[in-house]
């Protein structure tokens, strides 16, 4: 079964790589292979500036409260609708 690793798992590796930890200490303490260890830290050399993209976190942000509120009104929709159903079945 493959395992799965957290973002933050990812991102300490990465970094313990980019620091010059060795990497036989690195696979043993995360218990990974060497090809991870790679791929991890080329993945944070090529989108790490993503993170301080102002822009890039705002439109994110945005995103997210718009998508919320949009939950958040079917919640409401749903349990309005859940609440007349009984009513129509009770009598």
């Amino acid at each position: 079964m493959k395992k799965t690793h957290s973002s933050l798992v990812k991102f300490k590796v990465a970094m313990a790589a980019l620091t010059g930890q060795p990497l036989v200490e690195i696979c043993k303490q995360y218990e990974i292979g060497n090809g991870l260890v790679y791929k991890w830290k080329n993945q944070l050399k090529e989108h790490g500036a993503m993170i301080f993209n102002s822009q890039n976190n705002k439109a994110q942000k945005n995103n997210a409260e718009e998508e919320k509120a949009k939950l958040y009104q079917r919640i409401g929709q749903l349990t309005t609708e859940v609440e007349f159903l009984k009513k129509v079945v009770e009598g």
